[in-house]
C-alpha cells in the first residue's frame, strides 16, 4: 500500500530512535504523496517535536487543506 495522502512530517534533527540520514529522509522520500503535497520540517531536537513547530507549522498545512485556518487572538 502506498500513502498518497497529503504529508506534514516533523522531524527530530537527534532523534536516536529514528535517525535523519537512515531513516527519517529514506521515509519522507518513499511516500507517495505528490511532492506539492508533502513537507518535511525538521527541528533541532530529539524524537518528540516540540510544541512551538508544531503550533508553527501545522495551521500552514491546514491553510491550504482545504482553507485558510481562522487563527484565535489571545
Amino acid at each position: 500500500m502506498t500513502v498518497k495522502a497529503r504529508v506534514l512530517m516533523l522531524n527530530g534533527r537527534y532523534d536516536s530512535t529514528f535517525p535523519l540520514a537512515t531513516n527519517q529522509i529514506p521515509m519522507f522520500r518513499m511516500l507517495g504523496t505528490p511532492e506539492r503535497d508533502k513537507r518535511q520540517v525538521v527541528e533541532d531536537g530529539g524524537h518528540v517535536p516540540g510544541l512551538l513547530p508544531t503550533i508553527k507549522e501545522t495551521p500552514h498545512s491546514y491553510d491550504r487543506y482545504p482553507g485558510p485556518v481562522t487563527r484565535l487572538r489571545p
